[in-house]
Order: structure tokens, then C-alpha cells, then sequence
């Protein structure tokens, strides 16, 4: 999965700057319905925002595992956190939480690719329109993968019966 993290953040700062040597000095950012401009901004600003929200998403889910084991447990918010962060088993509860932040990221960077590429789309077309259906599917089909890894996450942060 860590492959695949590296992958998909690469990806999308690849197509940041790229994006960046097409589009033009004024690009839309946001849209409204039917996909219609709503709101203007520089491309600089917009490749700026991607790529600094990369890094950033990149640098907590890669350094995920760190986290949980540094900071105070009253603030991780872990189903059964008093259990599974417990000193005896907090190190083991940090490499098993990197490795679904590690999914999720993953699924997180894909959604933003998308995102990103139908923006790109959007500002070379004329007139300018995002492909809303498209940006639906995709929207959409992240948010059922979050339903899905929350609920796996719960399911996996259960307290044992013994």
C-alpha cells in the first residue's frame, strides 16, 4: 500500500505542475451547477494550493505512525483508544493505524487526481465547464470508500473479547 501512497501523491503533484505550463494566467476554481464557472483565480494560486495541500496530506499520512506514538492519547480519536493505545500495545497500534491512513490516503490522492484532472479539463475547454457527471461518479465513489474504511476501522479498533 505504502507503493501505492507514493504513487498517487506523485501523481498528483506531477499534474499540478504540468497542469501549470497549460493553463492560463486566470483559471476557474471553483463551479457551480451544470459545471458553470463560479469563481476566477490565478493558475499560480490554484497549482500553489494543490501542491501545498499535497505535501501537506502526504507528510500526516506518511508520518501517521509517528504521530500516534508522540502525542498525548486524549488526543487521538480511536474507537476504544483507552485499550489499543494502552503502552503495551500502542506500537502496535501505530503501525496498524499508518497502514489504513496509508489506504485511505491513497484513495484520498486518487479522488484528488480526478479532481484535479477534470479541473484542468474544465479550463482548456471553451467555454469553460467542469464535467459534472464525471465529478459525481468520482465524488461519490470516494465518499462510499470513506463509509467503507470508517466502518473497517471501527470494526478493526473493536475491543477484544476475551
Amino acid at each position: 500500500m505504502r507503493l501505492a501512497l507514493y504513487m498517487s501523491f506523485f501523481a498528483n503533484l506531477l499534474l499540478a505542475l504540468v497542469s501549470w505550463t497549460f493553463l492560463p494566467e486566470r483559471v476557474a476554481i471553483h463551479f457551480g451547477p451544470g459545471g458553470v464557472p463560479d469563481d476566477w483565480g490565478s493558475s499560480l494560486a490554484m497549482t500553489g494550493l494543490s501542491v501545498g495541500l499535497s505535501l501537506l496530506l502526504f507528510g500526516l499520512l506518511t508520518r501517521s505512525a509517528d504521530l500516534v506514538r508522540r502525542v498525548p492519547a486524549r488526543w487521538i480519536n480511536l474507537p476504544n483508544r483507552a485499550y489499543w493505545l494502552a503502552p503495551e500495545r500502542r506500537e502496535a497500534t501505530a503501525v496498524r493505524l499508518h497502514e489504513r491512513l496509508q489506504a485511505f490516503g491513497t484513495a484520498l490522492f486518487g479522488f484528488l487526481l480526478v479532481a484535479e484532472w477534470l479541473t484542468l479539463q474544465a479550463n482548456l475547454s471553451d467555454p469553460v465547464r467542469l464535467d459534472g457527471p464525471l465529478f459525481l461518479v468520482a465524488l461519490g465513489s470516494f465518499l462510499i470508500y470513506t463509509l467503507y474504511w470508517t466502518w473497517s476501522l471501527v470494526r478493526a479498533f473493536r475491543r477484544p473479547s476475551v
